[in-house]
């Protein structure tokens, strides 16, 4: 690990993926997304990888899958209209057991939206990664710190799961200057064994490649169909036990408690210290992953000690908020904060929501 020096969100979450041995980035221009394909179109370069500008942002996604098909840890980053048109190919990587690692550095509202910071695509990367009802991990960072520290795992875990690792940020976050701390350089592992990569160069086995699962030892493919699915269902199923992360911020006097993600459980926070300050226990529970997302640890919390909760959120109409109501516990009444349209959750307002469910 270096030491901390101030950076760009978007600038050093590109740098991880390079520390992390990232070695192809393929990506198309789109706020707020842009300074990292900027970022990346020198720095490739200079570490002997592979940059491309691509004509769309669907192009950009196949280059991506074709890169990992190869044998190379790839990456591309875009905002939400980008990541609507990669969908068709998300899918076919998911079918195809094909890793990757997508950034979303989001946007606000539906169509082009807008290019302020937004969090109104929780509901498209966790509910299906496009047509079929497959899914990969999800991220969500709090920090540009901590959006460094998960990308090496977001390589890591794509890999191993042989699925794609949306890392889900936002424009705010991209933006921002802070100080970070930047990992260490690993080598680019060795992937030419795995059994996504094709063809035979430097001795690699030839395989044909599919974006639906054929294989199988029976001779019906529907069978090999139906039982890779059901395979990727225990998959995913496994995930509530093994890959769960969150983060508990005063919890354990709690008698209230605010629910959010990303920039605005940041900005929950301070929400959090204010009210302690005024005498009133509430504290904050945040999901770091998405998918999985943390359900039994929210349905966990008792109507005995907590007495009524707020789900904080940058989207209207309100996604993150019926996750958490699909977990919590109903006897706890559970209100509602969230803004859109671009304008940022204030720390204020979080706390005058808060004293009203009180």
């Amino acid at each position: 690990m270096s030491k901390k020096e101030v950076s760009k969100g978007n600038e050093a979450l590109m740098e991880a993926a390079v520390r992390a041995g990232c070695r192809f980035y393929a990506g198309y221009p789109i706020t707020p997304q842009t300074t990292a394909t900027e970022y990346l179109s020198w720095r490739m370069k200079e570490i002997g990888g592979q940059f491309v500008q691509a004509e769309s942002e669907l192009a950009a996604i196949n280059m991506v899958a074709g890169a990992s098909m190869s044998g190379t840890r790839s990456l591309t980053a875009t905002s939400g209209p980008g990541l609507s048109l990669m969908t068709e190919t998300l899918s076919v990587m998911c079918g195809g057991r094909i890793p990757g690692v997508i950034v979303n550095i989001q946007r606000y509202g539906a169509g082009i939206g807008g290019i302020q910071g937004g969090q109104s695509d929780f509901y498209m990367v966790t509910k299906t990664f496009g047509h079929g009802g497959l899914t990969g991990l999800v991220y969500a960072p709090v920090s540009t710190q901590e959006s460094v520290d998960l990308m090496v795992k977001a390589f890591d875990k794509s890999e191993e799961y042989r699925v794609p690792v949306v890392m889900l940020t936002d424009g705010s976050m991209g933006q921002m200057m802070e100080a970070v701390a930047l990992p260490d350089f690993i080598d680019p592992p060795d992937l030419s064994d795995q059994p996504y990569v094709a063809g035979t160069r430097n001795g690699r086995v030839k395989r044909a490649i599919f974006d639906t699962p054929w294989f199988g030892s029976s001779p019906n493919m529907a069978d090999n169909v139906e039982q890779a699915y059901i395979a990727y269902e225990e998959m995913v199923q496994k995930w509530d036990e093994t890959e769960v992360m969150y983060e508990e911020y005063m919890m354990d006097d709690a008698q209230y408690v605010i629910f959010a993600w990303g920039t605005s459980a940041r900005v929950a926070k301070t929400a959090v210290k204010t009210l302690r300050e005024e005498g009133k226990k509430v504290g904050l529970f945040r999901p770091i992953t998405l998918l999985p997302f943390p359900k039994s640890q929210i349905a966990a919390l008792s109507k005995n000690k907590i007495k009524a909760a707020l789900a904080v959120e940058m989207a209207v109409p309100a996604q993150f908020y019926y996750e958490v109501k699909l977990h919590l516990n109903n006897d706890i009444p559970l209100g509602s904060y969230k803004r859109s349209g671009g304008y940022m959750v204030l720390d204020e307002d979080i706390a005058d929501a808060m004293k009203k469910m009180m």
